[in-house]
């Protein structure tokens, strides 16, 4: 595959990330874990929720001429990266687990519109 056509794989990379996000952080709710269990999971469900964008930075790097890779930065990346750093001090499973799963699902739905609008 062209580095330069891998970009346009984008929306697919998107949709499958936000599932594997919403798989790891939604059972959070359900299921009693152990503290240093949770913050893995939370940790799992980060990781995925920010494989979009960091796709989007290979595909600016691999295809210099790639014209999305400023567009589709999320301020909720920030808010998700934030989270990562201080994981360590996480302990209210409901209030981290919805601020993930809000920030993954606006973050798919403003890449989605996104390339709709620029299609």
């Amino acid at each position: 595959m062209d580095a330069c056509r891998f970009p346009y794989a984008l929306v697919e990379i998107n949709d499958l990330s936000t599932v594997v996000s919403v798989g790891c952080v939604l059972p959070t709710y359900f299921i009693h874990l152990r503290p240093a269990t949770y913050r893995f999971i939370l940790f799992l469900g980060i990781v995925f929720g920010l494989s979009t964008w960091l796709i989007e930075i290979a595909g600016a790097i691999l295809c210099p001429f790639y014209p999305f890779s400023i567009l589709m930065f999320s301020p909720l990346n920030i808010v998700l990266i934030a989270i990562l750093t201080g994981i360590t001090r996480v302990t209210r499973v409901g209030l981290w687990s919805t601020v993930v799963l809000v920030c993954v699902i606006f973050d798919w739905v403003g890449i989605r519109a996104l390339v709709w609008s620029l299609s």
